[in-house]
């Protein structure tokens, strides 16, 4: 028996796959562009599966597939993690946390503009080691 799969099958199988779109919809809680960017991955995969001689996969498994790579998608990049390297400044890491205060002036701040490179007596462009500069002299 031939178990090699003809090009013919390979066409069929290939279009038994769902439209991005459909596939996109069974994940309606999710911003449209990352639905469709989980679906075109899970599809993506499949395609590439099913011309490697694969199993086809159901339109359930493949909303399961997209529901797996939307999770990964909307995770933020950023997260926390916990500094057991023994290396207190790391700069892999982020360096040292802020202080609470530091951390609300740095949102406090970040919520509108502010004078970063701008000197506000002079009205010119400024240096954001001046906001530093009288802090390190007294260090």
């Amino acid at each position: 028996m031939n178990t090699e799969t003809q090009p013919e099958d390979n066409a069929e199988r290939l279009r038994s796959l769902p439209s991005v779109e459909r596939l996109a919809a069974r994940l309606p809680d999710a911003p449209h562009h990352l639905a469709v960017a989980a679906a075109r991955q899970a599809i993506d995969a499949a395609r590439q599966a099913l011309l490697g001689g694969g199993p086809a996969l159901s339109e359930e498994e493949l909303a399961s597939a997209a529901a797996e790579r939307l999770a990964r998608l909307a995770r933020p990049s950023l997260q926390w993690v916990i500094n057991a390297t023994g290396v207190v400044l790391h700069t892999n890491l982020g360096r040292a946390p802020l202080a609470p205060a530091a951390v609300a002036r740095v949102a406090e701040v970040a919520a509108g503009y502010g004078n970063l490179e701008y000197d506000l007596e002079s009205g010119a462009r400024g240096s954001r080691g001046a906001h530093v500069e009288g802090l390190l002299r007294e260090l």
